[in-house]
């Protein structure tokens, strides 16, 4: 009978086999449940990182556009300001020429009202010089005037015979008030 015994022992042998196949696919089971595990882990991690992505994405094309905004602004403002201040400028130089032009004619002006003011006071000085010299003719006149007259007066006086004492006495009185001495 040692058949049997190897068909009993043949009979073992598969059903240790088959617990080792068992255990084998519940161990494999297992692992594919692990790795089922860990595939969704990575593809919701997958999902997250994919969505993160995006979020920065569009957060960049955000601020990309807002940077871009910003600039565009910036620049906007500073060729307004340059235009202002070239629109500034350009009022100052041409208020600065008015000035000049101003000062210019006000110059004139001045110049002009010195010559006149000394045209008009060369004038005076010679009016004033021309009245002296006629004050002066006029004195040296009216000095031979009464020099003229006093000697009438002492041929008058002389023709009437006065007195040889008052006569002299009157003369030298005559004399001596008028300022003329012999």
């Amino acid at each position: 009978m040692p058949p049997k015994k190897q068909k009993d022992d043949g009979a073992q042998n598969n059903a240790a086999k088959i617990t080792m196949l068992d255990f084998e696919a519940k161990r494999l089971q297992m692992r594919i449940v692990e790795e089922q595990m860990r595939a969704d882990r990575s593809k919701t991690q997958e999902m997250q990182l994919q969505q993160k992505y995006l979020s920065m994405e569009k957060d960049f094309k955000n601020e990309k556009e807002k940077l871009f905004n910003i600039s565009t602004d910036m620049n906007r403002q500073y060729k307004q300001m340059q235009d202002e201040l070239l629109k500034d400028i350009n009022e100052l130089n041409a208020t600065v020429k008015e000035k000049d032009e101003v000062i210019k004619t006000k110059e004139q002006q001045i110049t002009d009202y010195r010559a006149n003011y000394e045209e008009k006071l060369k004038k005076k000085d010679q009016d004033i010089a021309e009245l002296r010299k006629k004050i002066d003719d006029m004195s040296l006149e009216f000095a031979d005037m009464l020099k003229e007259t006093l000697n009438k007066m002492q041929e008058r006086i002389e023709l009437a015979q006065w007195d040889n004492n008052s006569d002299n006495q009157v003369m030298r009185n005559f004399k001596e008030a008028s300022g003329f001495g012999n």
